[in-house]
């Protein structure tokens, strides 16, 4: 327990010092450069500009999201108020929110979760967790691919599947994916940034939903990120 506590610590102040600082530095040097020296550049030279702040905005928000909720895990102070939420539902809004984001990278994203694909979890959690796995599988697929979401119903349990047709994830890199003290991060293939918090994220909202989640990779052949998530109402020993 302390070296968890110790390994949690560590990664805080790792997300702070590094992951944290380098998109300010990026939103303060663009909004400097168009501040001091507006005139000097051309139109396109202004617009690359403000394409690269709103990147490492977006880029920052979706991190402080995280970290938030990750926070809030490990004090528990996150609250947990499950109910019957329609997956399909979550699944089609978190689509909505990232269709600029696919459509940037000409990728399809395929939602197959049928209308009233009813599951017993706290609504957040779930849709943190869905959100974070659709921002990957955009993240790691190259232009001209497609994410595909579907659902299984598997005896008391729908079973979500998250895939892509993207870069893929290495044998070795494999056992890192979920675990805070043996960090796995890498740019996507537009040089997209992450911290690796996220996977994290999605095992503990997972876990304390009463499911399991897991990952099948192959190198160059794209990955799928499942999960499980009860239909009625479970004991959870939290």
């Amino acid at each position: 327990k302390l070296k968890k506590a110790n390994d949690m610590k560590d990664k805080f102040f790792s997300i702070i010092a590094h992951d944290l600082k380098n998109p300010f530095n990026a939103i303060m040097g663009y909004s400097n450069l168009l501040f001091e020296a507006y005139d000097n550049f051309d139109e396109k030279q202004r617009k690359t500009f403000i394409k690269n702040i709103c990147e490492a905005s977006e880029s920052t928000f979706k991190l402080l999201q995280n970290l938030l909720e990750w926070s809030r895990t490990q004090t528990g102070n996150i609250d947990y108020k499950p109910e019957i939420i329609d997956l399909s539902i979550l699944v089609n809004e978190n689509t909505v929110l990232f269709k600029a984001s696919a459509d940037n990278k000409a990728i399809k994203i395929d939602a197959k979760v049928p209308y009233r694909t009813n599951v017993f979890a706290d609504e957040n959690m779930i849709n943190a967790v869905i959100r974070n796995l659709i921002s990957n599988a955009i993240k790691f697929t190259k232009p001209g691919g497609k994410v595909e979401i579907s659902a299984t119903n598997s005896g008391k349990t729908v079973e979500l599947q998250v895939s892509d047709t993207g870069v893929g994830i290495r044998k070795e890199d494999m056992k890192s994916l979920f675990r805070i003290d043996d960090q796995f991060k890498t740019a996507g293939t537009a040089d997209e940034q992450g911290t690796g918090l996220g996977l994290i994220l999605c095992k503990e909202f997972v876990e304390k939903n009463g499911g399991k989640i897991r990952a099948e990779s192959e190198l160059g052949a794209g990955s799928k990120f499942i999960f499980t998530v009860p239909k009625k109402k479970i004991v959870i020993n939290s």
